[in-house]
């Protein structure tokens, strides 16, 4: 039984017509980089309480650092950031589950770390959360644009993404969103080498020329996704900007896979848009947790604190668990 996607709302909250108005919020929370988009969405949004959560992988400064609260902790363990964060916001009395109004801009969130925070958010019994993304009208260097920094240390599952072993089948399935780092791909991929890889890319892109950029970026990997042709058997595409677009792609492609390979081990990496990875989130949340599925990751040391200039269009996503 799939989940359907298409209930919940994505609203355009910026964009040629402007800022639209929001909800005024309880607690506001947003990751500091250096992007002009982070910056602008956070002074945008209304809120009571607002916190930027620092992540020490994008090597800021102290002077680099914004004003206002903040919430640091030198850990990059994403389940012992996130549960820190959520469980101080807790004890302070300043998230209570059943009535804050929370809403978390996801743009500068690293990918893990967002996973995390919503599987925790639905364990606590948080019904609903708005999550917000901005979209860069470029990325600095374009295809050249580095995101990964330093060394790539591990790639293991996400926390709480494990998946059930007792499920897993004999052969290995797994289901790449495709992004810019080459680097990160590669790795994964080569991790993974057994595995038969299904690339999931952007499109409709978030730009024009995204899309073009994605595609010359993961032809460096070709080899090591085990796809020199391109083969057209092996892609799909979903919309850059809409989890929930993202969370239906990813789920055909596993009831199709199941169909015709029913002992298979499954499992996801979202190395895609912010939005893309939420989708990915969602998917294993409401369908993919049951199947055993896994989420991994390729954790890097360091990510760039700035890659996409200015800010083309904002996007709100109600989550409802």
């Amino acid at each position: 039984m799939t989940h359907d996607y298409g209930l919940y709302l994505r609203q355009e909250i910026f964009g040629a017509r402007g800022w639209q108005p929001t909800d005024t919020y309880d607690l506001f929370l947003s990751a500091f980089n250096l992007g002009e988009r982070t910056i602008e969405v956070y002074d945008r949004i209304e809120a009571t309480e607002k916190i930027w959560l620092i992540h020490e992988e994008y090597g800021l400064s102290a002077t680099e650092l914004p004003e206002g609260q903040k919430f640091e902790l030198s850990s990059s363990d994403e389940a012992i950031y996130c549960k820190a964060l959520i469980d101080s916001l807790l004890e302070r009395g300043k998230l209570d589950v059943e009535r804050t109004r929370l809403c978390i801009d996801i743009t500068g969130v690293l990918r893990p770390h967002l996973m995390f925070i919503t599987l925790y958010l639905k364990r606590l019994g948080v019904r609903v959360v708005d999550m917000l993304y901005a979209e860069p009208k470029h990325y600095a260097l374009k295809e050249k644009t580095p995101f990964s920094t330093g060394s790539i240390l591990d790639v293991r599952p996400v926390r709480g993404f494990e998946g059930a072993s007792s499920l897993r089948g004999a052969e290995d399935f797994l289901v790449i969103g495709m992004g810019y780092d080459d680097r990160l791909l590669a790795e994964v991929a080569e991790n993974k080498d057994k595995a038969e890889k299904h690339q999931v890319f952007g499109l409709p892109s978030l730009r024009a020329d995204m899309y073009q950029e994605s595609v010359l970026r993961s032809r460096r990997a070709a080899d090591e996704l085990g796809d020199p042709n391109f083969s057209e058997t092996h892609r799909s595409f979903a919309p850059a900007n809409d989890p929930f677009g993202t969370a239906s792609v990813v789920s055909e492609i596993i009831e199709l896979r199941l169909t015709r390979h029913k002992r298979t081990s499954l499992m996801l990496c979202p190395l895609g848009t912010k939005a893309q990875a939420l989708g990915f989130a969602l998917y294993h949340i409401f369908e993919g947790a049951p199947l055993g599925t896994r989420i991994i990751f390729p954790f890097s040391e360091g990510y760039s604190p700035k890659t996409g200039a200015d800010m083309a269009r904002a996007w709100l996503y109600r989550v409802e668990f």
